[in-house]
């Protein structure tokens, strides 16, 4: 009913429709195995023989935000004649019909109570202490989610991918951000800063309050490719650090790499000056040379049950829920 293993609908070409397994599907392609409630569990928080692509997410979550409706997405809004009018095609009706197409509508399938379920439970996984999400936080704008680490292996090495899909403002839901990285050790310390960086920026171009300096960045490189990156930090972004990531129950202690440099903040979005040009900060390369201390061990009841905390101050209740269709 959300799309999943199905085609989004925008003819893209070479679009793969990932998957959401089932009892006839692990009949038919993985006969020799049987489909069990473990089966079952597995596919429910996402993992087993699941595949989603970023733009499949994106609209499921686009549902839960919006209070059950599930849209076709859709790449131009409208398309216009040179004198501003819409352009119509030969029948006389627009290129592009202004009313967006419903895949489906999950209000006739479940009850108001259990889509609002849904939705405090991502509102909590950012914003009460102990939630995966923490680092999604912003200051004047409640945001609502949840973290994701889908774990693989490639050729011997651990190749995991991190996830963050989030909507905000939680009352009045007008986006929605999916984020996956590639080599991210955990959802909300990699994939949750990065989607609220795109949110926070979002909301205030809406607001007039930001214009990005667009400049040219050389390619990125790494090294070693199969470092994981532990962690994403933005200076400028304030203390929105939330909770630690306890999601991905395998914990390397080798897994200290971090994205571009040792202090883990991304090179792709440096100050541009008036020629658009960017210069190389000393800083920066100070922090790539400068070693990493490992972290202090975990031993067997931390990973399990995770490393107890001091209490936070009690975070804000969730608003009133007045949803509305979204755009």
């Amino acid at each position: 009913m959300l799309g999943l293993g199905e085609e989004s609908g925008l003819e893209l070409t070479g679009e793969q429709a990932g998957n959401l397994p089932g009892p006839e599907w692990m009949q038919i392609h993985h006969p020799q195995e049987r489909w069990s409630q473990a089966q079952t569990a597995n596919v429910s928080i996402g993992q087993g023989y699941t595949l989603v692509s970023p733009l499949q997410l994106a609209m499921a979550y686009a549902t839960i935000a919006n209070g059950g409706v599930c849209y076709y997405p859709r790449l131009v809004d409208r398309v216009l004649n040179q004198d501003g009018s819409p352009a119509l095609d030969e029948n006389g009706k627009n290129v592009v019909s202004q009313k967006p197409r419903v895949r489906t509508d999950l209000r006739n399938e479940l009850s108001p109570d259990k889509i609002d379920l849904v939705r405090k439970g991502f509102w909590k996984v950012v914003n009460e202490d102990g939630g995966t999400g923490g680092r999604a936080r912003l200051k004047n704008v409640q945001v609502a989610g949840k973290t994701g680490t889908a774990q693989a292996t490639e050729r011997g090495h651990k190749d995991t991918i991190a996830w963050f899909a989030c909507f905000a403002p939680f009352d009045n839901p007008k986006y929605v951000v999916a984020v996956m990285v590639q080599g991210g050790e955990h959802g909300g310390s990699v994939a949750g800063p990065v989607a609220t960086r795109i949110m926070e920026r979002t909301l205030a171009l809406d607001e007039a309050k930001f214009d990005m300096q667009v400049a040219w960045l050389s390619p990125a490189h790494k090294a070693n490719p199969f470092q994981m990156i532990k962690d994403v930090t933005y200076h400028d972004s304030g203390g929105n650090l939330g909770s630690d990531d306890e999601e991905n129950a395998d914990e390397s202690q080798n897994a200290d790499a971090q994205m571009a440099s040792a202090s883990a903040a991304p090179d792709v979005e440096p100050e541009a000056d008036s020629q658009g040009k960017v210069r190389r900060r000393a800083a920066t390369a100070a922090a790539r040379a400068a070693p990493v201390a490992p972290p202090a061990p975990r031993n067997f009841f931390q990973r399990l049950f995770g490393i107890h905390r001091q209490p936070a101050q009690v975070p804000t209740p969730p608003p009133p829920n007045r949803r509305r269709g979204t755009r």
